[in-house]
């Protein structure tokens, strides 16, 4: 699988999303790190769909109980999974890691991984950073246990749902963990760059 160099392009921050993804106001260039406030309310709903999800499906028998309906339960649950899907995907990961990823599927059939990062990485609140992360790895680990337990309990339905949680997860930490690397790579390249171009204006 190829992975085409994802700086040729001009969405690193320039306010214009990337094909596909509507314009967000939290497009634009991020402020000076003085002036770069902390996202509390970003924090919040990368937490708050993910605990719901699991608090839903946690709880699911005894809101069946209630309302004597499965369908309810699932479809919410499912709305939850969703959100935060989406949400990790494309505003926390920007706003608290300054990291974003997409899949593009070219018109030959093959995938093509796309990356972004913010330059200035010393603009990342660290607690924020340790949030986002330990966040992304603990609640994929929670649904694989949950979905061996439906599984093994041959709950099919609820075996179904987890899995979805399950993939969905793994892909936000697929994607988020390439684009680190890359974000990692590129850094290593500018400073390399850098330290050749001072020896050669010393020469």
């Amino acid at each position: 699988m190829k992975e085409e160099d994802p700086f040729d392009n001009t969405y690193r921050f320039t306010g214009q999303a990337p094909p596909g993804l509507e314009p967000l106001d939290v497009e634009t260039p991020p402020p000076p790190l003085t002036q770069n406030a902390s996202h509390p309310k970003t924090v919040i709903a990368h937490l708050f769909f993910k605990i719901a999800a699991l608090a839903t499906f946690l709880f699911s028998d005894f809101i069946t109980e209630l309302n004597s309906n499965f369908v309810v339960s699932f479809i919410v649950t499912v709305i939850f999974i969703a959100v935060d899907f989406w949400i990790t995907k494309n505003v926390s990961g920007r706003l608290l890691v300054g990291l974003r990823w997409w899949n593009e599927v070219k018109p030959d059939g093959k995938n093509e991984w796309i990356f972004e990062s913010l330059e200035n990485e010393t603009a990342v609140k660290p607690v924020q950073s340790r949030i986002f992360w330990i966040s992304l790895f603990a609640f994929p680990v929670v649904w694989f246990f949950l979905f061996l337990s439906q599984l093994f309990s041959l709950k099919w339905n609820w075996a179904i749902l987890c899995a979805l949680a399950l993939a969905l997860s793994t892909a936000n930490v697929t994607g988020y963990v390439k684009c680190a690397k890359d974000a990692r790579k590129r850094a290593k390249q500018a400073a390399t760059n850098f330290i050749l171009k001072t020896a050669v204006n010393q020469i």
